[in-house]
Parts: C-alpha cells; structure tokens; sequence
C-alpha cells in the first residue's frame, strides 16, 4: 500500500483541528455574548446551521482521509486484539447512534422542535447519541493508533460533552415544564 506523503497526513490535520477550533470558537462567543447565537442554531434556514454544518464537515471529512492515510494494515505495529476491539467499538457505536439518531428523527436530531424524546434510550440518558459516538471514538481511536487521529477524537469527545451545555437551556424555552421534569428524573450521560 502506498504511504500518503507527511506534509498530505498534516494538512489534514490541520483542516480537521482548524474545523473543530472554529466551532468551539463560535460556541464560546455564544456562551459570553447573549446576542450572539451559535449553537444551537435558531432555525434550519439560519447562517448558523449552515455555518455549523459546513465546520463540522470540514471537522469530520479531513479527519476520516487522515484516518485512511496512516491506516498500514498488517504492518506488526497493531495486535489483532487491539483491532479487532477497536472495530467492534467502532462498529458498536457510530451504528447505535445512527439507529438512535433515526429513532428520535433526523430533523428533531438537528435542532428542528418535533417532539421531546424521553423513552427507549432516552428514558436512560437524554444524551444516548453522544454517549454512543464515545464509544465509537474509542474504537476508532484503538484502530488508528495515531497521535493525530486522537487529538482529532479528543476533540470530537469534548464537543459532545460540551454540546448539552449549549442544548439545555433551547430545551427548557422549547418545551418548558416538561423537559424541566424529564431533565431532574434523567441523568445528562449515564
């Protein structure tokens, strides 16, 4: 297999990093100026969903081709173990988000007002689509084995620990007593 030339593996990088420092750029002028929203964005036709989509893929679609650039299959650097969990974790994870994701509905996924989930795996967390990603990133991160791809997962990590922060009070706006209720009988994670 040919090896993807250095300077290809860190430009890469450096769009995936540059696309996930933006967000959370933007989502912390959100955080210290009322009048500045992000994230959440206020609506699907809003500059900040579009905004927030194009960074994500310009976070995400690096971040996979640096995957695949330093993936050497069979070179001896992985045990089988390590990539054989690895991708089950993966596997496991993105897959059971999806499912959940499609469960609760693509729109009312991403931010459109379709209803409050709070049974089936939200009765258990009302965050299951990032609490499965995580895991999916741990698999992800054991199959790359890269210091680079980590970081990048990292990052993915944090914006799903820091994204209920920004979501809760749009909840509470959205859906009033009852998300209030659903939020003090449901943990945040697990």
């Amino acid at each position: 297999m040919m090896e993807a030339p250095a300077w290809l593996e860190w430009t890469t990088f450096g769009l995936s990093a540059s696309g996930a420092v933006a967000i959370f750029v933007l989502s912390a002028v959100s955080a210290c100026r009322p009048n500045f929203n992000f994230f959440p964005p206020p609506s699907k036709n809003s500059w900040q969903h579009g905004m927030f989509l194009g960074l994500f893929r310009l976070f995400l679609y690096p971040l996979i081709a640096l995957t695949i650039f330093i993936l050497r299959p069979g070179d001896g650097n992985l045990g089988w173990g390590q990539i054989l969990l690895g991708g089950a974790l993966l596997i496991l994870g993105f897959g059971l988000a999806f499912r959940i994701t499609l469960q609760m509905g693509w729109r009312n996924a991403f931010g459109e007002k379709r209803g409050l989930m709070m049974t089936g795996w939200f009765a258990r967390s009302r965050n299951p689509i990032y609490v499965a990603t995580w895991v999916g990133l741990i698999g992800w991160g054991l199959v790359a084995a890269d210091l680079r791809v980590s970081i990048l997962l990292a990052m993915w990590a944090l914006m799903y620990w820091l994204a209920p922060r920004f979501e809760e009070p749009w909840l509470e706006r959205e859906y009033g007593d009852a998300y209030r209720s659903y939020k003090a009988r449901t943990r945040r994670f697990l």
